[in-house]
């Protein structure tokens, strides 16, 4: 049985490094490595079971650990991308090595086993916790991994108290128990299922980053035009409003001092709306510089005020050029409501584009509302 979870997780390893050739996931690369360790441990488990070689004990003793660190850290690092793999698993595995495989292999392998059976279901118990702090992104497959890691980490854990409990110090075999049973039927269901499971959340994660990718601007990080329809209904109340906002004199600060400075002063302009615009009113830069807040729950004067502010924050930013050329620039903000009835998005749009444009005539720099007209 062993040797056909050894044979399930070479698929499954060969499988993620194939995933990762394609999207290059670091935690992939940890996961796979740490199901390679345990290949690895369970050949060596195989060839010391089969021939008594002591040194394939010894070997088996080692790679297990080291493998579920593995595992484990590539679990955080899923999570938190700023996770340090290579550190978790070496503060794990040195310690770990420098104890018990050479009490394995000074005879005292029943000792050894406890504290490999101890740390393996220690790692796997802190990963089912991770996944189970995170279950509801998706509840069906997280929750599934919380639970395989969990039992899975209590079966070894089972292994380890038999060893304990009785006083088997020194084996010179591998041990033949229930506990030991149970696990070998644990790790085969724990590897396929986790592995597949695994899978599915990573396909999961990268469907919803695509999804986020086609809604969002990648210079300004907020929504561009297509996710701030479908942010939005199609018509809009009386108590809702629409924000259009323009920067004044774009072209010459492109013209000026180049792309690369304009870029920054639409990414200043998008920190301005987010730093002091209403956290729950989506914000999209609809495309070269202007930008758009669609408002809910708002009154005429809440609208009017948000929007100063908005502008009063990017003016008073103090830009550098590339040359060390120190320049500040405005913005102008129209504003449109919905109606009692409710008034299509594109009618309101339009009221808050006429508005922008009469803040432009006025001599930019300051905020101008629509006025209102029913449509039927």
């Amino acid at each position: 049985m062993l040797l056909g979870a050894a044979v399930a997780g070479i698929g499954l390893c060969l499988t993620m490094l194939s995933m990762w050739s394609t999207d290059r996931g670091a935690y992939k690369i940890g996961w796979a490595v740490g199901v390679g360790f345990l290949i690895l441990h369970v050949f060596a488990y195989w060839f010391y079971a089969r021939g008594g070689y002591l040194a394939a004990g010894v070997m088996a003793c080692a790679l297990q650990p080291i493998g579920v660190a593995y595992i484990y850290a590539s679990v955080r690092k899923f999570f938190d991308a700023g996770f340090k793999v290579t550190k978790l698993v070496l503060s794990v595995a040195v310690p770990y090595l420098l104890i018990a495989p050479p009490l394995f292999a000074a005879g005292y392998d029943g000792v050894a086993l406890v504290l490999q059976n101890a740390l393996t279901a220690t790692l796997l118990v802190l990963g089912g916790i991770c996944y189970f702090r995170r279950w509801k992104d998706s509840p069906f497959a997280l929750g599934s991994l919380t639970g395989l890691y969990l039992l899975s980490g209590a079966s070894f854990a089972l292994c380890g108290l038999v060893i304990l409990a009785a006083g088997q110090w020194s084996i010179g075999y591998p041990p033949q128990n229930w506990a030991e049973k149970l696990n070998v039927f644990i790790a085969i269901l724990s590897l396929a299922g986790g592995g597949a499971m695994t899978l599915s959340v990573d396909q999961t994660r990268l469907a919803k980053r695509s999804q986020l990718s086609a809604m969002s601007d990648p210079l300004s990080g907020l929504l561009n035009r297509r996710g701030l329809a479908s942010a939005r209904s199609d018509r809009l109340f009386e108590n809702e409003a629409v924000v259009l906002f323009d920067l004044d004199h774009f072209k010459q600060v492109n013209d000026r001092f180049g792309h690369a400075v304009g870029d920054q002063v639409i990414r200043d302009f998008a920190d301005a709306m987010r730093g002091h615009g209403r956290l729950t009113d989506p914000k999209a830069r609809l495309g070269g510089e202007e930008f758009a807040i669609v408002m809910t729950d708002v009154s005429p004067q809440e609208a009017r005020s948000i929007a100063e502010r908005v502008l009063s924050a990017f003016a008073a930013r103090e830009m550098i050029s590339s040359t060390g050329e120190r320049f500040r620039c405005t913005a102008s903000a129209g504003i449109a409501f919905g109606a009692a009835t409710g008034a299509p998005i594109d009618h309101v749009m339009a009221r808050a584009d006429n508005a922008l444009y009469a803040a432009k005539r006025a001599g930019r720099n300051r905020v101008m509302s629509g006025e209102l007209r029913l449509v039927g």
